[in-house]
């Protein structure tokens, strides 16, 4: 086992890199369905169209990324020669993405198409990496949990500045023309410019950690490759703590999908005050900050997987208090935003957690060493959340009269935000937390495992000795 002992500058390179993927993720959960709709003029139900189609394709792009990481052979290491090579090319995709040129609709779907297609593929690139980086350099639970803190620090960072920030830059940017595609493209391309800037340093940070480990993997250069592509799906399909917990994630994502891409409606229609979204921002801010503090102890207490199915308890608590009140009380929607914030958040972070765990668990009960494949799973089942959140949104704007940018919608429409903010969402979280009691059966064989391979590893040393 590779329990290492890693440098600081090592942990915080590894949790800019989730700085980078969280900044892409909130922006495209508040931000790129509205952009489609209110700003580049496309209906919710194509939107929901194109997501779909680029999901079916991260189905075979996903898994086919993690292939190519497990068999790279690079001075760089498997991990750290994508980070070198795709940061810039992925900060520009991001850019392009949220930028449309002055053309007619059909120009206009088919300019969304190819870039979201290629903001997902680029992105693919880079989480498997670094997601399979963090599971290359320590085999260390509680060195795990520190790089999480760092990354989620980072990431509360984001939510509290991305959702509040974004419309009124947007605006800004927009200058008296009020011409939104202009005003989005300029806060973007910081953005862009952020995200290439924070992939760099993950990549120079580690240098040095991304060593390759086996036999094979030492001889750079030669024409072996080690396992076979199916050996490696095989060890992938092989390891059901992985599946099932990347399953989990699922809700979890769909979770922060729908209420991210319902939020700016939700606010301003139901409401009718788009100030609350930074109220919203830092009660969200407050629950995450509990949620970072007893990150460790309640890892310690009940494990990564308990701890996920406690936090989705957590969300069903906030909903339920939300849909009793009608969020018509501030204070009690302060509080409940702040629970919410703890539960989602966390889950998040925790979710993590068990993906790696389960690199871990393959690796001692199967002998697998397929941290790229196992991380494309996971990255796959985090676009799948991201953009099946996406495309029920705007479909469900078809059933409803939405008027884009009416000023008063109909009570249909008023009730589909609210149901999407609050229902729906209690509806997922009781599903992620049952999926993740499920998972803590997994956690609990890999802490046997554990300590059977250190009590090996003991008598080894101990028969050294003599």
């Amino acid at each position: 086992m590779t329990n290492k002992r890693l440098p600081l500058k090592v942990k915080i390179a590894l949790g800019v890199a989730s700085w980078a993927n969280n900044l892409l993720v909130l922006l495209n959960t508040y931000f790129l369905l509205y952009f489609y709709t209110d700003v580049v003029g496309i209906s919710g139900g194509t939107a929901g169209i194109i997501m779909l189609i680029a999901r079916v394709w991260d189905a075979v792009n996903d898994p086919m990324m993690g292939i190519i990481v497990d068999k790279t052979r690079s001075k760089e290491g498997k991990c750290r020669f994508w980070l070198k090579y795709f940061s810039v090319p992925t900060a520009v995709v991001l850019f392009l993405s949220y930028f449309c040129p002055a053309v007619s609709t059909p120009g206009k779907i088919a300019w969304v198409a190819v870039t979201y297609i290629l903001q997902g593929m680029a992105s693919t690139v880079l989480s498997v990496s670094t997601n399979a980086l963090t599971a290359r350099v320590t085999d260390d639970p509680d060195e795990r949990v520190l790089i999480q803190q760092i990354s989620s620090l980072g990431d509360l960072a984001l939510s509290l500045t991305i959702p509040s920030v974004t419309l009124p830059l947007a605006t800004f940017f927009a200058g008296e023309s009020h011409n939104m595609i202009t005003g989005f493209a300029g806060v973007v391309a910081i953005y862009s410019v952020i995200y290439g800037v924070l992939r760099l340093i993950s990549w120079k940070g580690t240098e040095g950690y991304d060593v390759d480990s086996s036999e094979d993997e030492k001889h750079i250069g030669e024409n072996h490759s080690g396992q076979s592509i199916l050996e490696l799906i095989r060890q992938t399909f092989r390891n059901h703590y992985a599946l099932l917990a990347s399953a989990s994630y699922i809700f979890y994502l769909l979770i922060s999908a729908i209420m991210g891409s319902t939020t700016v409606y939700y606010f301003k229609y139901n409401l009718q005050n788009t100030n609350l979204l930074s109220v919203y921002s830092v009660a969200v801010m407050v629950g995450s900050v509990i949620g970072i503090l007893t990150m460790k102890p309640m890892h310690k207490l009940l494990g990564n997987a308990r701890s996920c199915a406690f936090c989705g308890a957590a969300c069903v608590v906030g909903c339920i208090i939300r849909w009793v009140t009608m969020d018509q009380n501030f204070l009690i929607f302060v509080v409940s935003m702040i629970i919410l914030g703890f539960g989602s958040g966390m889950v998040g972070s925790y979710s993590v957690q068990c993906i790696l765990d389960s690199c871990t668990y393959a690796k001692l009960k199967d002998g697998a060493n397929n941290q790229g494949t196992t991380m494309a799973v996971f990255t796959f089942s985090q676009k799948l959340g991201q953009a099946l959140g996406g495309v029920v949104a705007g479909w469900m704007l078809e059933l409803v009269p939405y008027v884009a940018n009416a000023q008063i919608q109909e009570q249909s429409v008023l009730d589909l935000f609210f149901a999407e903010n609050i229902i729906l969402l209690m509806i997922l979280a009781g599903c992620l937390t049952i999926g993740f009691l499920l998972v803590s059966r997994y956690e609990k064989r890999l802490r046997e495992l554990v300590r059977n391979r250190k009590a090996e590893e003991q008598g080894i040393r101990s028969c050294q000795k003599v």
